[in-house]
């Protein structure tokens, strides 16, 4: 249904997608079938039928044409859903049955005329015999789906879409404990949360009982970039730029520096090549700052 609902009208879509078994029975959230958007939206459907594209319900169309005027292409997709099998008395959320969506009674008539033994339900009777008489009597009415009588002809399950990757496949994933089954394998295990719900996702179960783990989101390429460029502009801040292994404790009048280690044996800066006159050395500079405003009782 939902693949019935994108076509947006166009035929060759809509013919294609039910003659590869699309179950025409599916409905969405708010309960309709695609019989009931199409005579919803009956008045936006005025696309061209493409007598090659979708025969069937070209051929339904020249049959409509002489006997209405209003929406003859959207009439023709829903004739052509009701002889597929959709059913006229199916209510969505809001009760409403594809008739009552109708208000012109000729096109209610019209689309009951197309209705075959897929589209309408069949009735077993229950037959109880009696003692005084051979006669026998309807005693319970039980509405069966014709599709599971013996005989019928069994369609394949009809692929389902995706609702983020829009891929077809067989079955979506189903997502615990909401129950819903909105995704593919593949999306369903980067999912943290139901899209249909909200719900938090505790465990993923395919089709055949496979349980899915969720896939941690890997490092774009960029964003490693931007953190190996803080890291270099930490360590050359930080750092000594001879060994590049211990801190940059000892600085030099000019305004470069080095570890104490590195700038034992220096004469000259090896940034700016200018003669060091004085190697002062971070941590007894601040221990001698510290002393000198303790003596003082100055607060710093």
């Amino acid at each position: 249904m939902e693949t019935i609902r994108n076509a947006k009208g166009h035929c060759s879509v809509v013919e294609l997608v039910v003659s590869m078994s699309a179950d025409v029975h599916a409905e969405d959230e708010d309960g309709d079938t695609g019989l009931h958007l199409a005579l919803m939206k009956r008045a936006s459907i005025n696309t061209e039928i493409n007598e090659l594209e979708a025969p069937t319900i070209f051929g339904i169309f020249t049959q409509v044409a002489n006997k209405t005027v209003d929406h003859l292409v959207a009439l023709a997709i829903a004739c052509y859903l009701v002889q597929e099998g959709c059913q006229l008395t199916k209510r969505n959320n809001k009760g409403k049955t594809p008739l009552d969506l109708v208000a012109d009674t000729s096109m209610g008539e019209l689309l009951q005329q197309y209705i075959t033994p897929r589209s309408a339900p069949q009735v077993v009777s229950r037959q109880h015999s009696s003692d005084s008489s051979s006669m026998t009597e309807v005693d319970q009415s039980v509405v069966v789906n014709p599709a599971a009588l013996n005989g019928m002809e069994k369609r394949a399950p009809a692929p389902v879409e995706c609702a983020v990757c829009s891929e077809l496949g067989d079955e979506n994933v189903l997502f615990e404990p909401c129950g819903h089954r909105i995704a593919c394998e593949d999306c369903s295990s980067r999912m943290k949360k139901c899209l249909k719900c909200g719900q938090v996702v505790n465990k993923r179960i395919t089709h055949d009982g496979r349980t899915i783990a969720c896939k941690s989101r890997q490092p774009s390429t960029e964003r490693l970039r931007y953190l190996e460029t803080k890291i270099a502009e930490i360590e050359e801040a930080h750092c000594c730029s001879i060994c590049m292994e211990r801190r940059r404790n000892v600085v030099f009048l000019c305004g470069h520096g080095a570890c104490e280690k590195c700038s034992t044996t220096l004469k000259i800066c090896h940034m700016c090549r200018k003669t060091i006159t004085k190697k002062i050395n971070f941590k007894i500079f601040f221990l001698a700052k510290i002393k000198y405003f303790s003596s003082r009782n100055i607060k710093v």
